[in-house]
């Protein structure tokens, strides 16, 4: 049985060879896609997909590519966006943050769950619909449905 890439176990992929989509991955990740067992689709083949990750190297191509993200992913599926880290020598004119990019799906319905460190380069950010949170303990949200189960006052 192979072993699974470091990177697939923090994105918490089980990895049963299923096709995935992997939108705009970087040259320097490819030893990572390579690592999967099934068929790594760069463009939506057959939707929905149980893995999908996007990476953005500013805002306007993350939202960009988040849109289409979401609208591939299966309900229960992990949804990752990357952008990069403010300390990438590789990415440093990006004008994403982690707070830029916390309520890019809040339309969609949904918030962002877990953030990790994919590299040097780059950080994710992990996206589920508000209705399969099981447990919003925080006290901030993104979206309508999230800000009324964490008790948050919605600013309009």
């Amino acid at each position: 049985m192979l072993e699974t890439h470091p990177t697939v176990k923090k994105l918490q992929f089980n990895d049963l060879g299923q096709p995935v989509l992997m939108l705009n991955a970087p040259q320097a990740y490819h030893e990572v896609i390579n690592s999967l067992q099934g068929e790594v689709h760069t463009e939506p083949q057959q939707v929905p997909y149980d893995f999908v990750q996007a990476f953005g190297t500013s805002n306007e191509e993350l939202q960009r590519l988040a849109k289409i993200a979401a609208s591939s992913v299966t309900d229960n599926g992990l949804l990752w966006l990357c952008y990069p880290k403010k300390s990438s020598k590789t990415y440093k004119n990006s004008d994403c943050s982690r707070e830029s990019i916390t309520g890019i799906l809040a339309d969609e319905g949904y918030e962002p769950v877990r953030q990790i460190a994919v590299d040097e380069d780059w950080s994710a950010m992990r996206y589920r619909k508000v209705e399969l949170i099981k447990s919003m303990t925080r006290s901030f949200a993104a979206t309508a449905k999230g800000k009324e189960r964490t008790g948050q006052e919605d600013d309009q």
